[in-house]
């Protein structure tokens, strides 16, 4: 019997299909491969391999479930159903190439094409082939019952082309289709997130995990809001009720094994590494996390072989260029740093952590010039640190601009530069408020007008634009940030605190965090800013800015061990070049009694800006404790005085410091 005369067994309506038939449904199909082999039924041993597959999926272990149809499929090689089911079992795990060599298979063995539609789409849009996901998704003669599905694709597919519009209607319509999707509700949070709705995000996938609470993308992803919304800690759960369900699934170990290091647990990182290592050899971001763990170690040379491990499949990854242009630093390759610290600063063109590694690797390139122009835009603003003004004067001082140097330097001494604002002008005032008249709604033109308002001390008419926005804008926490940096300026706490608290419940990210402090600091309520401090802690342990306020926090109400121990954390990790840090730790150690171990660090502190008011004021008080250095230390207390004149702590440590010299008849 010959090829053409086998009947061909897949069940249409009830009844065999014959082999000729199934050839004809396929013809005018472009692109696809027409049948051109006999299907079968499943022979015994296929059967049992497809039951025992299809009893791992109801049990949400897609990895044994694909290992299953794989023995029935060779067991049965011309059986369609494995087929497919292993399609979709790849499409789940990712694998856009090896579902589609599965359906061209299914198809050459008889399968109706418009069938399996949705699934090619999926798996173009897992490859990234744009055009061919839209002829599939797009075809008229997808069944009705996998059209909310291509629906969903389409959604995907516009993501990737970052047309929101199309996205939009695509989800809408895959909403009217199959609402009760619990993945189709996953794929919408990740839209809203995407376009900035974060409150609509959390509703999605809040959703979702009601829909179907064994869902691993949907804990995953409620992790991963968690993770932004409130830090670190608060997505941990979720993770780890998902990995009860699937212990092996690769991108959700992955998101684990991430937040563990940022967590700075990184014993536990590197376990969880090794296991997505053991499950997929290549994994480009387990390798990426073992580099960093190198590089945390100094061992620069592990982490650069770690990294051309990953083959450049995660080379535009923010967080990786920043990890290959810190390699290249560390190893003496500043050109090589700052190329890969600038394609950094075209994705993200407002990271100063970025800005002030790349100034650094220029001025060490021999171009101080270039190091300015890229220090430039931070340092004329309120919001500039300490170590970018330094930087700044320092880049001044090598092109020969001594007297402006000098000026920024000064700055950099005080320490109140000031935070980094929401607000920042972009263009004179006129300019701005034309563009935003013309653009009511958007906020791209309305946010520039609002900081130029700002500038120009007009909170009134900034405030009334602000709030306009924020109700625009409810599910925005920069629209509340807006808000609460106008009402802060005004003394507004009260507004300020309630616009916070809106832009806390979307997100409580770090400058949430600081502004609330701040505010409630001003606010004259220490208490409650320290139980702000805490929670944020309790979520994001490892983060410095939280830290450095808790520690001064205890330095305040004279916790000298427990200061201490927070500062000599982050002495550790920063180094001995944070003159604050080492400040702090001159104040702790003079309360705790221990002057000699606090003059020595003041003297790096002093080392390090010697025209820092803060730093001359607390290493003359550790020098005062000593009864034989008290000359020294009234000397720092008066250069504290004459760098700030009208601050009435050190005038007052001054005052102790002359009367406790006249007790002790020892004259300066």
């Amino acid at each position: 019997m010959s090829d053409v005369e086998i009947v061909h067994k897949r069940r249409f309506c009830g009844k065999p299909l014959p082999l000729v038939l199934a050839a004809a449904l396929a013809i005018g199909t472009i692109g696809l491969p027409t049948a051109i082999y006999g299907a079968s039924e499943g022979n015994e041993d296929a059967r049992e391999a497809f039951a025992n597959a299809e009893q791992f999926r109801a049990r949400r272990d897609i990895r044994s479930a694909r290992i299953e149809l794989m023995n029935a499929i060779k067991a049965d090689p011309d059986w369609i159903d494995p087929r497919i089911a292993q399609a979709e079992v790849l499409l789940s795990l990712g694998d856009g190439i090896g579902a589609e060599a599965e359906l061209d298979r299914a198809v050459q063995l008889g399968e109706d094409p418009a069938n399996v539609r949705h699934l090619y789409g999926h798996a173009y849009v897992l490859q990234g082939e744009g055009q061919k996901a839209r002829e599939q998704l797009s075809a008229n003669d997808i069944p009705m019952k996998h059209q909310g599905y291509a629906a969903r694709m389409i959604g995907k597919l516009a993501l990737q082309m970052e047309d929101p519009q199309l996205a939009s209607t695509a989800f809408n319509r895959a909403m009217e289709l199959d609402g009760k999707n619990p993945d189709l509700w996953v794929d919408i949070a990740r839209f809203r997130a995407n376009t900035g709705d974060q409150a609509g995000a959390t509703n999605a996938v809040d959703t979702a995990v009601k829909l179907d609470p064994k869902n691993i993308r949907a804990l995953q992803y409620r992790g991963e809001l968690l993770r932004f919304q409130f830090g670190l800690g608060a997505a941990l759960p979720w993770f780890e009720r998902a990995l009860e369900i699937d212990p092996n699934d690769v991108p959700l170990l992955t998101e684990y094994a991430a937040t563990l290091g940022d967590m700075g647990r990184m014993t536990a990182m590197l376990t969880v590494a090794r296991k997505i290592i053991a499950l997929d050899g290549g994994n480009p971001r387990a390798l990426f996390m073992q580099a960093v763990l190198a590089a945390r170690a100094g061992n620069y040379g592990l982490a650069r072989r770690l990294m051309q491990q990953t083959k450049g499949a995660i080379d535009n990854i923010p967080s990786v260029m920043l990890v290959e242009g810190i390699i290249e630093h560390a190893e003496g390759n500043y050109n090589a740093a700052a190329d890969k610290f600038q394609r950094l600063i075209s994705v993200q063109p407002d990271n100063r952590q970025v800005q002030d590694l790349l100034a650094r690797s220029l001025y060490l390139a021999g171009s101080p010039g270039d190091a300015l122009e890229i220090l430039k835009p931070q340092v004329n603003r309120s919001g500039a640190d300490s170590y970018a003004m330094w930087q700044a004067g320092r880049a001044l001082e090598a092109i020969g601009e001594r007297g402006q140097a000098a000026a920024v330097l000064n700055r950099a001494a005080f320490h109140n530069a000031g935070r980094e604002s929401a607000l920042l002008a972009d263009a004179p005032l006129s300019v701005l408020q034309a563009e935003a008249q013309r653009n009511p709604n958007d906020a791209r033109a309305v946010v520039p007008y609002i900081r130029a308002l700002y500038d120009a001390g007009d909170f009134g008419a900034a405030l009334v634009e602000a709030k306009r926005l924020q109700q625009a804008n409810p599910g925005a926490s920069p629209a509340h940030l807006l808000v609460a940096d106008v009402a802060a300026a005004m003394a507004n706490y009260d507004e300020a605190l309630d616009a916070l608290a809106q832009a806390r419940s979307i997100r409580f990210s770090e400058p949430v965090m600081l502004r609330l402090v701040e505010v409630l600091r001003a606010k004259g309520d220490r208490q409650e800013a320290g139980q702000v401090l805490a929670q944020y802690l309790s979520y994001n342990p490892s983060n410095i800015a939280a830290l450095r306020w808790m520690a001064y926090a205890h330095l305040e109400t004279k916790s000298w061990t427990v200061a201490a121990q927070i500062l000599e954390n982050l002495r550790k990790r920063i180094g001995d070049n944070d003159a604050l840090i080492m400040a702090g730790l001159t104040e702790a150690y003079t309360g705790l009694g221990q002057t000699e171990k606090a003059i020595a660090i003041g003297k790096v502190a002093y080392r390090v800006q010697p025209s820092s008011p803060v730093v001359s004021h607390l290493y003359g008080l550790a020098l005062m404790a000593d009864g034989d250095r008290q000359k020294d230390g009234i000397s720092l207390l008066k250069k504290a005085v004459a760098i700030m004149p009208d601050n009435p702590a050190y005038r007052q440590s001054l005052r102790r410091a002359y009367a406790k010299q006249r007790a002790t008849g020892r004259q300066s």
